[in-house]
């Protein structure tokens, strides 16, 4: 492989601007053709992270390149099938179309193109009417809005008024000896809470926020915190007049507070969750689709790649797909599904107790693809591949 990279290499540099000096990945892609592929890998540019691009050595078509905090270098390409392809890593000028974040007090709205897709909620703004204060929460997503700007997410519903658009908590859990519920807020056993944002980026590929979180115990005075989350939210610049979709990342990195263990037990849902626009709310009102064939009637409790969940909202047909990473703990991970209402759950505790350790870290990653209409399975496995089998990256760096 290396002897194949090289000539490659001494080919390519008989190409007029082309430099073996100049920074370079290469892409395989082994499988089918690829589109709006999503490509990270660990950089570190040896001057300036501004208007850097991956230049194709074959048709000098320009990809633009976004630098994160956390040292990772983010790209959205197109390959086709079975190809192994050559980029330089140069500076060019902006790309017009560009991810931005706009923070506001009661929470941080991503748009692409000008129109927003998502907001984070910081949980400071005022309270629905009807809503007691014993509910307030923040560090979650709402709304999540389709393409053309249909909300297909809702917050507080007054039938579970702890439910909120794209959100994470715990339910039976054991933390030292007695059992706060993270999830049902009504019960005063505990508490998800907003406590800053500890990062924000926009540029041409994403936007980027991380925020932390904090899992308090209130079966005792004074409150104790028992985990420490890392709420991270990636939205991808991949929407635009002629793209029908969008997609953006949402990770958990949870710590324990203390030198104590949490307990997750046994119980039918826990971790992740969604809560589809209320308009959606009955039986017949919203249509669900796992990786496994299953439906809302044979789907609950059962394990999945993925999920699909779509409805009428203003008369218009629009949804999102959640794929649930294979990394993720007891992958391909039990699904909590409402028999009435919009709501769904990637519940790992449906198959039995585990623990979160001091000195470990529970990550879990979920990937949600936003469209109006309805996603086909093809496109929604093709997807999935993407997620799933990442495209492979080789680096050669030539700057010290």
């Amino acid at each position: 492989m290396l002897k194949t990279f090289v000539t490659l290499l001494a080919v390519l540099a008989t190409l007029p601007g082309f430099s073996q000096k100049t920074d370079r990945i290469s892409v395989n892609n082994p499988g089918a053709s690829r589109w709006n592929a999503i490509i990270t890998f660990p950089y570190t540019p040896a001057s300036g992270t501004a208007n850097l691009c991956l230049i194709d050595s074959r048709n000098r078509k320009s990809y633009p390149l976004q630098i994160l905090p956390t040292g990772e270098a983010v790209s959205i390409i197109d390959i086709d099938a079975g190809e192994r392809r050559i980029f330089q890593i140069k500076s060019r000028r902006p790309q017009a179309s560009k991810a931005e974040i706009v923070e506001e007090e009661k929470q941080v709205r991503v748009l692409l193109n000008g129109k927003q897709i998502i907001g984070f909620q910081t949980g400071r703004g005022d309270l629905p009417e009807g809503v007691e204060p014993i509910y307030r929460r923040g560090g979650y997503i709402h709304p999540v809005l389709s393409p053309s700007g249909l909300q297909i997410t809702d917050d507080y519903p007054q039938d579970h008024k702890h439910h909120h658009g794209v959100w994470a908590a715990w339910t039976k859990t054991s933390f030292q000896g007695r059992n706060p519920d993270f999830w049902n807020m009504a019960q005063n056993k505990g508490a998800v809470e907003f406590r800053a944002l500890d990062h924000v980026q926009a540029g041409p590929v994403l936007a980027y926020i991380a925020a932390k979180n904090s899992y308090m115990d209130k079966t005792i005075l004074p409150h104790v915190e028992a985990l420490k989350e890392d709420f991270i939210v990636r939205a991808y610049n991949i929407s635009g007049s002629q793209k029908r979709f969008y997609v953006f990342d949402i990770e958990l990195q949870q710590r324990c507070a203390t030198q104590d263990q949490l307990i997750l037990l046994s119980h039918i849902y826990g971790g992740i969750a969604f809560r589809g626009n209320g308009v959606w709310n009955g039986k017949e009102h919203a249509q669900f689709l796992t990786s496994g064939g299953k439906n809302r009637e044979n789907g609950n409790a059962t394990n999945a790649d993925w999920i699909r969940v779509s409805g009428q909202v203003a008369g218009k047909l629009a949804g999102v797909t959640i794929l649930s990473h294979p990394s993720n703990f007891r992958a391909p991970q039990p699904l909590r599904i409402h028999p009435k209402e919009p709501y769904i759950s990637f519940a790992p505790s449906q198959a039995g107790e585990f623990r979160i350790q001091p000195g470990e870290v529970y990550t879990a990653r979920y990937r949600f693809i936003v469209y109006d209409g309805e996603a086909d399975t093809g496109f929604i496995q093709g997807m999935w591949k993407d997620y799933s089998q990442p495209l492979k990256i080789e680096i050669n760096l030539n700057h010290d």
